[in-house]
């Protein structure tokens, strides 16, 4: 059996997802992963670039704190299990592992914005372990466009560069999985030791925006790196990918073994034999390919391309030599890193600084506070998702905090409320105790008038401190792209009007109020919901519906663990999300910057007097 390093595998959010970040069970059979311990070993998997990915719906601080989270699932993994598995870091700790007939875990982050724009982050981050990071995941960031986003720099910006630079004097690997051709070659240009594709394929055998063009092949081979074949079907296959991009009707295009194969055939004859590995994304994508179902199957794969001609010595490569011979190239690099002999850092410059912070806030004022909006978040996976990006973008300083580590006492300071959703019922005090003090925040916004978006919960929430009706049990389910139509009076709101006749929005909710409060303004419907969005005075709504969601959040979204006879599947949902995504963004855009300009002139009030 040939031993298998994996460049790429995602069994470290399965399991925050489904199993509550438990390492146990792991030992034994898990149908519903592709991934356990008994497979890694039918597998011959020897190495194992465990995934720490964070989900784009968390940002700042919260990407940081959930790959710390990531990191130590693995690191909990890996302690449970010492007799199967032993952390690595270095080629040399990788072949002892070997040796030992243990698996050699390693770390890679998957995506950039999990630094928070912070070159400090980065260094704890290896410190702690990951020997690559991904430059972006599926959305542009700051400082580095994405393959399947907007680009907004032409690549890597300054800072990007600095990132690589960075990377290298630690010795962590650039992986150019995700990004942009553009920043693929810009990162290539800047990086003095070679780099890594973690999980991708060929373009030129299926015209996917994450496969690598033969161009940035032939230069990753050029500069001694690797190109790990990932099995994502609609990567692989260019009819697998006409098929998803039609919307997934009828029954799928076939995908098995010789595809994987002929994208490794492809990268070795364009990048080289020394330029091809394996990153299959176990556990990070639905389906994969017939024959290679699960992580006991690289054998299979293996002996394909010793059917196809391949030598002992390629197949040695392909599976494991090419990874370690890249990863041993950064190797001395590490090791002074973590001696504390590499050099001065690229940048140790602040990424949050509490002056800077007010004094730029009191020049954008004129020496006043700037606009200022609280977020209650209640539950973590609840938000502040784009809302959130989009108001600071609208020069709006965001304060999200989690209800259960306690909300403020008042809106003293603030210009603007924002309560978001959260599988509660407004007076769920018992699972939830802090929404005592949310409402009391809801009947002060109230009061006053000031600019309020209650979404989902939140809206519910306002609805019933009120006057209104919520009810107890679910009412009707809207899960999709759910077209909602604002009324007349709707169409003249300055936040609603952005929604112009109708727009489509993403939701995955049951509705729960069954009548407005006396002096609500009905503002929007849609077809199974009456109350989708309401006005209290002139500045403080409620939605239903979720702004916050746009279609990419549906990828990750689980069938329903106790689905409805009308229920259709997740991959149908996404694809009628997907067509109407440009449309479902605009509008959710235009809504927020009519609420940016409401706390603006909030804060302007608040500054007069």
């Amino acid at each position: 059996m040939i031993p298998v390093i994996d460049g790429h595998n995602d069994l470290a959010w399965a399991r925050r997802e489904g199993f509550g970040y438990a390492v146990q069970g792991l030992d034994a059979r898990v149908p519903a992963l592709h991934t356990d311990l008994p497979r890694l070993a039918d597998g011959g998997v020897a190495g194992q670039f465990w995934s720490v990915w964070v989900d784009p719906a968390l940002s700042g601080a919260e990407q940081v704190t959930a790959t710390l989270e990531q990191i130590d699932f693995v690191q909990r993994l890996i302690d449970a299990h010492p007799d199967r598995l032993v952390a690595a870091r270095s080629a040399r700790e990788v072949r002892d592992a070997f040796g030992s007939g243990r698996l050699a875990s390693l770390i890679g982050i998957e995506g950039g914005a999990q630094i928070d724009g912070s070159l400090a982050v980065l260094r704890q981050y290896a410190r702690l372990g990951a020997r690559y990071m991904t430059l972006t995941w599926s959305r542009t960031i700051d400082w580095a466009d994405s393959a399947t986003d907007e680009a907004r720099h032409g690549g890597l910006t300054g800072f990007g560069r600095d990132v690589v630079r960075e990377m290298n004097r630690i010795g962590m690997l650039v992986d150019l999985a995700h990004v942009s051709p553009a920043t693929m070659r810009d990162a290539l240009a800047v990086s003095t030791r070679p780099v890594m594709v973690s999980h991708s394929c060929a373009l030129a055998l299926c015209d996917h925006p994450r496969n690598v063009p033969d161009d940035v092949l032939a230069a990753i081979g050029e500069h001694d790196g690797v190109v790990m074949v990932a099995f994502v079907p609609s990567f692989l296959s260019q009819a697998r990918r006409d098929w998803v991009e039609a919307g997934e009707v009828g029954e799928a295009p076939p995908v098995g073994i010789g595809d994987v194969a002929d994208h490794l055939e492809h990268i070795r004859d364009v990048a080289g034999v020394h330029a091809v590995g394996i990153g299959a994304d176990y556990d990070g994508t639905d389906a994969m390919p017939s024959g290679l179902e699960d992580v006991s199957r690289y054998q299979d794969l293996l002996d394909e391309l010793r059917r196809r001609g391949w030598s002992q010595h390629d197949l040695d490569a392909v599976a494991h030599g090419n990874v370690l011979r890249v990863l041993e190239a950064s190797d001395a690099d590490h090791a002074a890193f973590l001696a504390g002999s590499a050099g001065a850092p690229v940048s140790f410059a602040p990424r949050v600084d509490v002056a800077l912070r007010a004094a730029a806030a009191a020049e954008a004022s004129g020496g006043a506070t700037g606009p200022r909006v609280l977020v209650v978040v209640n539950a973590e996976t609840s938000g502040p998702r784009r809302l959130g990006a989009w108001l600071e973008e609208e020069g709006i300083a965001v304060d999200a905090v989690l209800g259960s580590r306690g909300l403020p006492a008042d809106l003293s300071g603030y210009d603007a409320l924002v309560m978001l959703g959260g599988g509660l019922m407004p007076d769920d005090d018992d699972r939830a105790p802090w929404l005592a003090q949310e409402r009391a925040l809801a009947l002060e916004a109230i009061s006053a008038d000031l600019p309020t978006l209650g979404i989902c919960l939140g809206g519910q929430l306002l609805a019933h401190v009120a006057g209104g009706e919520v009810r107890a049990d679910f009412g009707p389910k809207e899960r999709g792209a759910t077209l909602i139509t604002p009324s007349a009076a709707g169409a003249a709101d300055p936040l609603l009007g952005g929604l112009a006749q109708s727009a489509h929005m993403i939701e995955n909710h049951q509705d729960m109020i069954t009548a407005l409060p006396p002096d609500a303004v009905l503002l929007a419907s849609s077809a199974a919901v009456e109350n989708q969005a309401f006005r209290l005075g002139a500045h403080v709504r409620g939605l239903q519906f979720h702004p916050e969601v746009g279609a990419d959040d549906l990828a990750r979204w689980q069938e329903p663990t106790t689905p409805a006879e009308d229920d259709r599947p997740v991959a149908e949902l996404l694809a009628e999300a997907r067509a109407v995504d440009d449309e479902n963004t605009r509008a959710s855009r235009a809504l927020i910057a009519g609420f940016a300009a409401e706390i603006r002139a909030a804060a302007a009030a608040r500054a007069s007097r």
